[in-house]
């Protein structure tokens, strides 16, 4: 939709002080055999993704080398420095659910024209480079916030089976302990019924 290079997905996770950023998911054309990754960044203001998830704020940088000195982020080169890529162009963009709550960021890297190649150095970006416009920033806006209600709706179907699971746990205990001698059958059923199911399919 935005003609971007690269992209990654931060998810906020944790809760109260705890939280953190957990970099979930990321897509590179220019280096497409890269494994994806896994790890958390703190949620505070020095990181991009990070000043927009405390922020709110959509980001947009032309260079993302050339962040002002005043800004109370800064881009980390070490990836780049690492498999050989250029960041340049760069879009993060806070993903809201329906309550302002920031849920997760969406994070495009290097907007390029129409049929470049892969960005790998400083000759590939002034040769193939975009800056990110209003069109872009509009279009990947609603799309971080319909991935926000997605991510929203899958948490809430999780908490709704934990809740289903502690109901029937305490249901089989309070059904056992009515009768000390049968205890443990309920629990030997549902193993064996769920053995025989997975064996079925």
């Amino acid at each position: 939709l935005t003609g971007s290079d690269a992209g990654s997905l931060y998810l906020v996770e944790g809760e109260g002080d705890d939280r953190r950023l957990h970099f979930l998911r990321a897509r590179n054309e220019s280096l497409p055999d890269l494994p994806q990754p896994d790890f958390t960044l703190p949620l505070d203001q020095t990181s991009v993704a990070g000043y927009a998830a405390t922020t709110g704020e959509i980001l947009v940088l032309d260079d993302a080398y050339r962040i002002p000195e005043s800004a109370p982020y800064t881009f980390n080169r070490g990836f780049d420095e690492e498999h050989g890529y250029r960041a340049c162009s760069m879009l993060v963009a806070p993903m809201m659910d329906h309550r302002d709550r920031v849920v997760g960021v969406l994070q495009l890297i290097n907007r390029k024209r129409e049929g470049a190649g892969p960005i790998r150095g400083e000759k590939d970006v002034q040769a193939h480079v975009l800056p990110y416009t209003d069109a872009e920033v509009n279009t990947v806006q609603s799309l971080a916030g319909q991935a926000a209600v997605s991510i929203e709706n899958g948490q809430l179907y999780q908490d709704i089976e934990r809740l289903f699971e502690g109901f029937i746990k305490a249901a089989v205990t309070a059904n056992d302990q009515r009768d000390p001698s049968t205890a443990g059958h309920s629990v030997r059923v549902t193993t064996l019924t769920c053995d025989l199911a997975e064996l079925i399919n």
